[in-house]
């Protein structure tokens, strides 16, 4: 999988880490508007997550939620922004190696100004490590599913 490097939030981000927020490297300036409304000016975009380190320790409920969440002045550790995506709570279990978690972007949505990742870690991670972006379309074989299947 291919991203562009303006649209990309983190490559190999380390979330081994005791349970916190994590905010990921690279946020998206969208431009002065204050209110966006269509991101892919039509067309979907998608948020792609792929762990690009198997996650270990923890425990084994231990989870990692991953947040899209957009902002004035920037993405912090607030949960004052705007929330955009919540993946829920992700158990280590599903974060092995290759794992991609794909979200589409909320269409008609309003982002501000600064779009950002939220990585929530709830017990600490040993090891993992994730590359996420947007992509205007999904990876080869993803497909989309109704909920609870």
């Amino acid at each position: 999988m291919i991203l562009d490097e303006l649209l990309e939030f983190c490559e190999d981000f380390d979330c081994d880490s005791e349970p916190a927020t994590l905010l990921a490297t690279n946020q998206i300036d969208l431009g002065a508007s204050p209110t966006l409304k269509n991101i892919g000016v039509g067309e979907p975009m998608y948020l792609v997550c792929t762990v690009t380190e198997a996650f270990t320790d923890g425990g084994d409920s231990a989870t990692l939620n991953i947040r899209l969440r957009s902002d004035l002045t920037a993405v912090t550790h607030a949960t004052t922004s705007t929330g955009h995506i919540d993946s829920g709570n992700i158990l280590k279990a599903a974060l092995t190696l290759g794992a991609q978690f794909v979200y589409v972007l909320p269409p008609q949505a309003t982002y501000e100004r600064f779009l950002g990742l939220q990585f929530v870690v709830t017990q600490g991670f040993d090891a993992g490590m994730i590359t996420a972006g947007l992509k205007s379309s999904p990876p080869p074989g993803w497909v989309a599913l109704p909920d609870a299947l």
